[in-house]
């Protein structure tokens, strides 16, 4: 479990339902570790638009084809969502199981409901109760489900649920946990994660909302306030941001999961605009490709917010593998690129390379390594021992032009790659 720090411990159960497709498939290619990793996402990719895919024909059975239609168009036009699809992350598969539960409730599958809104409360994402309860509740206040018919089935799942996950879970983190209570203890019980920063009550709507959907916020502003089935539908997203913007620690990859209920609203709108002619048509159209330009300036920005891969990359033309090396990956490395992914090294000879990621180490420590990633900041402490062979830089700000190009994405040194001092004369000798 060293390889696994952090703050809080995660399920093992969306890695390994990512991993068992990409060791068979390693397995049967024996490809590199950077291909592995590209195999990994295309994986969760793959689950996440099959996922999509089902609520999209749950929409059009509710709504009709053309706004299943202009679901799919808006949703592709926008970055984050597509950006996320891929990134293995607690959000990415809880995305997958929201999506899953939005389309039974759409269907009225009260069974397929509790399964998929289970494993993700329960497995992946505790807040996600207050996306999918309300779905539950609305339904009882209406009179379209009973209740008590729902209890027992109710419990046996999440029974089921749990014994499989904790039976995971402890096997593989070697101690008895269940890991989604203790990340709900942690973060919203002792609101713990706003020691990583607090935002606004209100920057999930005036910020992150209008980054996420772009062009389709208004729309779907427009869409809720014309059709009454609408409001139905995007009022559990609705009270989800709400009462999630409680808690001060914020990132727009904790509000993914509104963002395709928010969408079939501005869908709705898009197609009563469709059918009034050609020049709406003209505009519908206009505001997918301004959507598309938006996605290009995010992907932009994304393309460079993550140097820790290319550092990783980088550490290895410093020695051969079959070299005995130490690798510090600081934390900003780490937390941008610097995946076990990159370790070619290791993968080729056992015990050679190692790669540390231990935080709070000590400076004399740190020194005693043969490469290092560390911010600039903290280069002048190992100015004694190490010098700097690289820099890399990072996503800083976009900003506009009155010339061509109009948009520019502006950069700043993040990370150096420093080499000890004493590795340079032990290679040297060794070429000699």
């Amino acid at each position: 479990i060293s390889y696994f720090l952090g703050v809080v411990p995660r399920t093992f159960v969306g890695a390994l339902a990512v991993a068992m497709p990409t060791a068979l498939i390693n397995y049967v290619t024996s490809c590199s570790k950077y291909l592995t990793h590209q195999i990994a996402r295309f994986t969760l990719a793959f689950y996440v638009t099959w996922c999509f895919s089902t609520f999209r024909r749950a929409t059009k059975n509710v709504f009709g084809t053309q706004v299943g239609n202009f679901l799919l168009l808006l949703t592709c036009s926008q970055f984050h969502f597509m950006f996320y699809a891929s990134r293995t992350l607690p959000n990415t598969f809880g995305m997958c199981c929201a999506l899953m539960t939005m389309s039974h409730w759409f269907n009225r599958d009260w069974d397929g409901f509790l399964w998929w809104s289970g494993l993700g409360v329960l497995i992946f994402r505790s807040e996600l109760m207050i996306l999918l309860g309300p779905m539950l509740l609305m339904d009882i206040y209406y009179k379209k489900k009973d209740f008590r018919e729902l209890i027992n089935p109710g419990l046996q799942i999440a029974g089921i649920l749990l014994i499989v996950c904790c039976s995971i879970d402890t096997y593989l983190w070697r101690y008895t946990i269940w890991p989604e209570a203790k990340v709900f203890y942690f973060n919203t019980w002792m609101n713990k994660s706003n020691e990583w920063g607090r935002m606004p009550f209100l920057w999930y709507f005036y910020s992150a909302l209008p980054r996420v959907m772009l062009l389709g916020l208004p729309l779907a502003v427009a869409g809720i306030l014309t059709e009454r089935r609408v409001f139905n539908v995007t009022l559990p997203a609705i009270i989800f941001v709400a009462l999630y913007s409680l808690l001060p620690h914020k990132e727009v990859r904790f509000i993914l999961y509104v963002v395709p209920l928010l969408n079939i609203a501005a869908a709705f709108f898009m197609k009563k605009l469709w059918d009034k002619g050609i020049l709406f048509r003209c505009a519908i159209l206009g505001m997918l490709l301004a959507n598309l330009l938006g996605c290009s300036v995010f992907l932009s920005a994304s393309y460079h917010n993550y140097p820790g891969g290319s550092a990783m990359a980088a550490v290895h033309k410093y020695a051969d593998c079959d070299q005995n090396t130490t690798v510090y990956i600081g934390n900003y490395a780490a937390q941008n690129g610097a995946s076990r992914f990159g370790e070619e090294c290791e993968a080729v000879f056992e015990r050679r390379w190692n790669y540390i990621k231990t935080e709070n180490l000590t400076i004399s420590t740190i020194r005693g390594f043969d490469l290092l990633l560390v911010e600039p900041k903290e280069v002048t402490h190992y100015n004694p021992t190490h010098t700097v062979e690289e820099k890399f830089y990072g996503f800083s700000r976009i900003r506009l032009k009155p010339t061509p190009p109009f948009i520019l994405t502006e950069k700043k040194e993040v990370l150096y790659l420093l080499r000890s001092k004493s590795m340079k004369k032990k290679i040297h000798i060794i070429n000699s």
